[in-house]
């Protein structure tokens, strides 16, 4: 049995098109269980998703400690209740194609393949996921193919996890709280022999980033001393110097960003927040951090 695990955070009529989308096109046969967990989003939004009980198993977080621990928590929940397998399926992915769900399944059990990630796509038809290699500095290139591909690591936004990584690696590194946990995880994974596989036969939308805003130059930028340090056990020292660098290259781009026609105002805020992660990575702070 398959458990989507959906983390909802201020995200309801997002969620609920989510659910749609998968209801529209998947098979109701009681294979697939859906548990919507949310991080903590406020008794208003907890009111409206009260709407969708007798659609999906809710958790209600009482704290948001992020994107891995909300998922974390959906996880265990569904693996008590004797689902073999997980998706996780950010609230601004959408199943487009009739059985797409049950096949990235089927094909996962059938190749006893770990992790599996489709083919994402935004609004526009383009190619927005890839698979993913890490480097020993904590950066991550993502390679377009239009071929199933064995790799070291997926897009997380809609991800299927086999309950052999559960059982073999535990569950997802919550120090992240936002972006770079499943890179993380995947290769922890790997680095186990579990195998990975990008599925581009198979294709979801994904409208990207609905709910992170501009925190998301902060959490990159911190996370890439996590995941070098987790993944590598790298020095800090080199990845001070060599995250120096790269956060002057990426402020520059920010600033001319900033001047681009239609931009939105906020250059500043973006700039403190590249070099707060910067500096936060250099301490090692992990977690939550009030921005």
């Amino acid at each position: 049995m398959l458990a989507i695990i959906i983390l909802n955070y201020r995200s309801y009529k997002d969620t609920v098109e989510l659910m749609e989308s998968i209801e529209n096109t998947e098979r109701d046969d009681g294979s697939i269980g859906i548990f919507v967990v949310d991080n903590a989003s406020g008794e208003e939004e907890r009111d409206k998703l009260s709407r969708l009980k007798d659609r999906c198993e809710l958790i209600l977080l009482d704290e948001n400690r992020g994107y891995a621990a909300g998922n974390n928590a959906g996880i265990k929940r569904a693996a008590d209740l004797g689902y073999d397998a997980f998706l996780i399926a950010n609230s601004d992915t959408r199943v487009i194609d009739k059985g797409t769900i049950y096949r990235c399944y089927k094909h996962m059990k059938d190749r006893k393949i770990a992790l599996l990630g489709p083919r994402m796509i935004d609004e526009t038809g383009k190619d927005v996921s890839g698979y993913v290699d890490d480097t020993p500095m904590g950066r991550t290139n993502r390679h377009l193919t239009d071929k199933e591909t064995s790799c070291r690591g997926l897009v997380g936004a809609f991800m299927f996890i086999d309950k052999k990584v559960i059982d073999t690696v535990g569950l997802m590194n919550e120090d992240y709280f936002l972006f770079l946990e499943e890179t993380d995880y995947c290769a922890r994974a790997d680095i186990k022999g579990l195998k990975i596989v990008y599925y581009p036969k198979e294709t979801i939308l994904h409208k990207c980033s609905l709910t992170t805003g501009d925190i998301a130059d902060y959490y990159t930028s911190r996370n890439k001393f996590i995941l070098a340090r987790e993944i590598y056990g790298a020095n800090t020292s080199v990845l001070a110097l060599v995250h120096f660098f790269r956060s002057i290259l990426f402020s520059l781009r920010v600033i001319k960003e900033g001047f681009e026609p239609g931009r939105k105002p906020g250059v500043g805020t973006r700039l403190k927040y590249v070099w707060k992660g910067y500096m936060d990575g250099v301490m090692k702070v992990r977690g939550k951090v009030e921005l």
